[in-house]
């Protein structure tokens, strides 16, 4: 009888420790999901017009931040929270830079932030060349590969899924809003656009994408980026195949 409550003790201390790990875990996990969910927040850009607001807090603010290197150019993301519609990039790239800020940190990942809004590529005899004259919402960047890597496909072109327009109307740039893909040379120069309202794309094979196009009729894309041949996949489902399956 003894032995037999003594197991009973035992069992209830274990059964109430793994109440606690559970409840501590639980806990834990839901503190987790709403600290995440309350720190990310999605690409939104702002869109002002210059020449309509006076609000000098709605203008651009950019940061200039080291992305990544290729070749023998230097890719710098130009980051803000408010893009100005009526400023455009031309041959002077940095005029309207000369109070933006520098980052000095280098983590050298080659990822773009979440609010990059241009891309420059600058090289060591000074020479500079902007990406877009008008800024966007740079949502991927895909560089080169100008040597095949063990287990990668080679990549000729850069390419780029932008939000250049805002397709909603919202006043902002964001992720409900139509991305173009675009390819351009490696030194940024060239930009040339491969398809609208793109929902993503992957490299499948040597310089061979596969891209789907949103819409009310869902599409899918090969795209050539060596010779740019683009060509529509037929994913049309047919009734008729359905019914001689059952007969």
């Amino acid at each position: 009888m003894e032995k037999a409550l003594n197991f009973i003790k035992k069992s209830n201390h274990v059964l109430f420790f793994l109440v606690i790990v559970v409840f501590i875990g639980g806990f834990t996990f839901e503190m987790a999901s709403k600290l995440f969910k309350k720190n990310y927040e999605p690409p939104k850009i702002e869109l002002v017009d210059s020449t309509q607001s006076k609000d000098e807090l709605k203008r651009p603010v950019y940061t200039v931040e080291y992305l990544t290197r290729l070749k023998d150019v230097y890719i710098f993301e130009l980051t803000s929270d408010v893009i100005d519609t009526n400023e455009f990039h031309e041959t002077e790239v940095l005029e309207m830079f000369n109070s933006a800020s520098i980052s000095h940190d280098l983590y050298v990942d080659g990822y773009l932030s979440h609010n990059a809004v241009n891309l420059m590529f600058v090289r060591e005899d000074g020479t500079q060349t902007m990406l877009l004259k008008r800024d966007g919402l740079i949502v991927e960047f895909s560089k080169v590969t100008p040597e095949p890597v063990e287990g990668a496909y080679h990549l000729d072109k850069n390419l780029y899924l932008i939000i250049d327009e805002d397709t909603n109307q919202n006043g902002y740039l964001d992720q409900k809003d139509a991305a173009k893909l675009f390819s351009s040379n490696y030194d940024g120069q060239n930009l040339v656009l491969i398809l609208n309202n793109v929902g993503s794309f992957n490299l499948i094979a040597n310089n061979k994408l596969i891209i789907s196009q949103k819409g009310d009729s869902p599409k899918f894309f090969t795209f050539d980026v060596h010779s740019g041949n683009l060509v529509s996949l037929n994913t049309t489902v047919s009734k008729t195949a359905f019914q001689s399956e059952k007969k």
